[in-house]
């Protein structure tokens, strides 16, 4: 766990800030893809790491240790990017706290209760509310490209080659660091690789950045997915492979 969540704080910001010099990438680019690389625990990524096929007992314990953790890195990350590409960026911890509770603690908490309160019920929702959050999910990313299409296109691709290249990376290096335990490869990897859009949109408004900043978030954001719907469909089709080998022969 300690090694996991070095890797979600540690190298995934240090490999951004890397790709922003390398790359000289400034201004409304450079800091969407900053924000996102030091904004860990998405939402939806206790699922893809279950979809990955991590261990159900590692996941979940995995994702509220990187969103409680949160509250003391962002805040902390915020300042050293700030410090480092002289910037006044800012964002408290409580904000931070607030912004995690109520996206990701709270319905977590009110699942895990129902599921211990009615078993059978959490059984029957829990795919239909899957089917929902998917057809949820997709709508937001059609909005988005239509409300921010132009500023994407004005601003470039950087933003979304940075999120693919940075996923693929992150994926690496969390699988490397989770050691040779099955169970916890397919969660270490997804955790260093997802990112929090809606916490590095939070640090952007608190600062008033201006709206391309909110399209290279939008951008590196749809880099990740992308990357990270690949590295499903890989796991999915090697696992379902290894289960129907031995069956064939």
């Amino acid at each position: 766990l300690a090694a996991v969540l070095f890797v979600v704080v540690g190298p995934v910001p240090i490999l951004a800030v890397l790709t922003v010099k390398l790359f000289g990438l400034r201004g409304a680019v450079a800091a969407g893809i900053v924000l996102m690389a030091i904004s860990p625990g998405a939402p939806i990524a206790l699922r893809r790491a279950i979809q990955a096929g991590s261990g159900p007992g590692f996941a979940p314990t995995l994702l509220l240790a990187i969103v409680m953790l949160a509250v003391v890195t962002v805040p902390l990350s915020v300042v050293v990017m700030g410090w480092f590409f002289s910037v006044r960026f800012a964002i408290s911890a409580l904000d931070v706290a607030r912004q995690v509770f109520f996206a990701q603690l709270l319905p977590l908490g009110i699942g895990a209760a129902l599921r211990a309160w009615r078993p059978g019920m959490a059984a029957r929702l829990e795919p239909r509310l899957a089917a929902i959050s998917n057809l949820m999910l997709l709508m937001l990313i059609a909005l988005c490209l239509v409300a921010l299409g132009p500023r994407i296109a004005a601003i470039g691709w950087a933003p979304v080659i940075a999120g693919m290249g940075l996923t693929l990376c992150a994926l690496f290096v969390g699988t490397i660091f989770a050691g040779r335990d099955a169970s916890v490869r397919p969660a270490a990897a997804v955790a260093a690789a997802m990112r929090n859009p809606g916490l590095a949109l939070l640090i952007a408004a608190r600062n008033a950045a201006p709206p391309d900043v909110t399209a290279s978030v939008f951008g590196y954001a749809v880099g990740l997915a992308g990357v990270i719907f690949g590295f499903l469909a890989w796991r999915k089709w090697r696992y379902d492979g290894a289960v129907l080998e031995p069956a064939s022969k």
